[in-house]
């Protein structure tokens, strides 16, 4: 069983510095754009370089993978997406003792919506957006450790999160229903399985949805892209939407794909459930947040 847990320390030749380094070494071109703001994610750091472009280095060796991948698949799988996302402009190598692959890509304007929810009425377009990612994925596709799994499988996280969640308090002091979370999670495992398996982002939370004044803004970080069931990239737009905004989403998800999947709306709850709980037990504040607001709209606030 896979458990969210902090970001693990970047390496420690990553530096402003570094980025011109790399650029003026294996990028010319671009060595004299202003290299801007540091960015820590997960797996990669991200600097802005010029207006249009931003440098993406992983953090971790665990995340060459995931960067390759998302070079790859942006590229390929990608091609055709019309809403707004990271387009690759160039890719480079180790350097000094910097030890990895990094890549350059298009920069995308606009805040996340971790911070700046999406708006009821724009949330429609993040459900178009996924529509366009979701189709089928061939069974060699990766899978997502954490994303990648059958439903059942989730439970044994869940139960340990909610036995931590117990007596615990959210950052207003509010109160999770753990009966109704597992309610929720009971609604989910009682309805119709999934039909297929499709390409996903597979980690479309709030920090990777990009928000203009709560309008929809476009998709980042793609790296854990993965062969997984619909409902999983929907679950988290708890995280950057009201209730009623998911349901918007949802609802132009289901115009856009056509999809015949009777269980998608309890599956997706009973998801989302499951990743609220376990970013609610992290000691990280901005995932603790996300998964309270989430809890919230979810209707399990007391």
């Amino acid at each position: 069983m896979i458990r969210d847990s902090g970001p693990p320390p970047a390496h420690p030749a990553i530096s402003r510095a570094l980025a011109h380094e790399l650029l003026a070494a294996q990028l010319p071109e671009l060595a004299d754009l202003e290299v801007g703001e540091r960015f820590d994610g997960w797996d990669m750091v991200v600097f802005r370089v010029g207006p249009e472009l931003a440098l993406r280095l992983p953090r971790v060796a665990g995340a060459v993978g995931p960067l390759e991948r998302e070079n790859h698949l942006l590229t390929t799988v990608g091609a055709g997406w019309t809403f707004a996302h990271p387009r690759v402009v160039a890719t480079g190598g180790p350097q000094g003792d910097y030890p990895w692959p990094w890549a350059v890509v298009s920069w995308l304007p606009g805040g996340t919506a971790d911070v700046s929810p999406l708006r009821d009425d724009a949330a429609g377009a993040v459900g178009a957006a996924l529509a366009q990612v979701h189709v089928p994925a061939p069974t060699e596709a990766w899978v997502n450790p954490e994303q990648s799994i059958p439903l059942e499988a989730r439970v044994e996280n869940l139960e340990w999160a909610l036995d931590l969640l117990t007596e615990a308090e959210g950052p207003s002091g509010e109160r999770l229903s753990v009966a109704g979370a597992r309610e929720i999670w009971r609604e989910a495992v009682a309805a119709p399985g999934p039909t297929e398996e499709v390409w996903s982002h597979a980690d479309p939370h709030g920090s990777n949805l990009l928000s203009l004044d709560g309008e929809f803004g476009g998709i980042i970080d793609w790296g854990k892209m993965a062969r997984c069931e619909r409902a999983v990239d929907l679950s988290f737009l708890y995280t950057a939407a009201s209730a009623a905004g998911v349901a918007t989403a949802v609802a132009a998800y289901r115009d856009a794909s056509s999809c015949d999947d009777p269980g998608l709306d309890a599956r997706l709850r009973g998801i989302a459930v499951t990743k609220c709980a376990s970013w609610a037990v992290l000691d990280r504040p901005l995932n603790v947040m996300m998964a309270w607001r989430g809890f919230a709209e979810l209707g399990l606030v007391v």
